[in-house]
């Protein structure tokens, strides 16, 4: 399976688990989408035709991040198609997702 097909794979399991459990999800989660590039300044510069707020990390990464976000079927259709096809443009390595849920309370 290639890199980019894993990746629409990946949006796919992360959109059926917002279902499965909304609740972890929505105000205070950070959505964050990385691949590396061989060019990042081509590639940041192609961010914003995709439709896609991306910054670079390092010398050879592209990271997106989508601040309280749940991801929903229309989501997915919409601003997670957004970053697939932009990942697919630039020819990102290694794709993958992540999700930062916030600080842990380590009081409680």
């Amino acid at each position: 399976m290639s890199s980019t097909a894993d990746f629409r794979s990946q949006l796919n399991a992360l959109s059926a688990s917002a279902a499965r459990k909304p609740e972890d999800f929505g105000e205070g989660v950070r959505l964050l989408f990385s691949c590396g590039s061989r060019n990042l300044p081509l590639a940041l510069a192609q961010a914003e035709a995709c439709g896609v707020e991306a910054r670079g990390v390092g010398r050879r990464h592209i990271l997106v991040e989508v601040q309280n976000g749940t991801p929903t079927a229309d989501w997915l259709a919409g601003e997670g198609a957004a970053i697939a096809r932009y990942f697919e443009r630039i020819g990102g390595i290694d794709p993958q997702i992540s999700i930062d849920r916030g600080p842990v309370d380590l009081d409680s």
